[in-house]
């Protein structure tokens, strides 16, 4: 059986609601649903969905009939923090896509000595265009939470706050003595890990030393060299994994 169509509608509450702007784009033009459809209205900053049912179909917006919601039916059962050096192009989309889909609770966009693109002027803009690709990456995912995502910060920065949360901390390096599997031995997945990712071409000496002052654990995934992205996504898909199944 065919799953109704997830739609971010928030703050959610029983009762009608507008659909405007992308939501109505998605419902109406993309999928073609007209009155009577069904579909799964979710608010994953309040971590609740409710049935919904399209009532009135306009040429700007459509109306839709919602239950009283309940809690997601999937939430990410990780207290993950991934902190990314930012990549060139659209790398930093594929990550926070990726982060949502594999469960992160929190994205940390970072900018190191080998930063290559200048975001200063559109930090604003670039940062609500994470957290729309990280909402859609959820409702895409079936996953009834978003990530928060932030930044760019400097890396200093970021490993100074990671350094006050506690928990595991891995940072990859292509050529460490411990692999990702030792280095998770022993971590439950309720705990706190952060995991630093850098950026093409590497973190440097002076950067991998700040990780350590931090009390990262330098890790390899495997045997080659992984771009910036893989690399986040392998390391988020094997703590996934340990993870088992999520619930509400």
């Amino acid at each position: 059986m065919k799953r109704p169509l997830r739609v971010f509608l928030g703050p959610l509450s029983a009762g009608e609601a507008r659909l405007e702007g992308a939501p109505f784009h998605y419902v109406v033009h993309v999928h073609r649903l007209r009155p009577g459809d069904e579909l799964v209205a979710f608010d994953p900053e309040t971590r609740l969905e409710a049935r919904a049912r399209l009532t009135q179909v306009g040429r700007r917006h459509a109306v839709c009939s919602v239950a009283a919601p309940g809690p997601a039916r999937l939430v990410s059962p990780l207290s993950v923090t991934l902190v990314q050096c930012v990549g060139k192009g659209e790398k930093p989309d594929r990550v926070v896509r990726d982060a949502t889909a594999l469960g992160a609770a929190r994205i940390v966009l970072a900018t190191s000595s080998r930063t290559v693109v200048q975001l200063d002027a559109r930090t604003e803009t670039r940062q609500s265009r994470w957290q729309r690709i990280a909402r859609d990456a959820a409702r895409q995912s079936q996953r009834g939470d978003v990530p928060m995502v932030e930044g760019p910060v400097p890396i200093r920065q970021a490993l100074e706050d990671a350094a006050g949360q506690g928990g595991l901390r891995l940072c990859l390096e292509a050529h460490a003595a411990v692999s990702v599997d030792e280095a998770l031995r022993g971590w439950q997945p309720q705990a706190p890990l952060v995991v630093l990712v850098g950026p093409e071409g590497g973190l440097t000496d002076a950067e991998l030393r700040l990780a350590e002052e931090a009390e990262f654990r330098l890790t390899r995934l495997g045997p080659f060299i992984l771009r910036t992205e893989t690399a986040a996504t392998a390391i988020l898909g094997a703590v996934a994994a340990r993870a088992g199944p999520s619930g509400g």
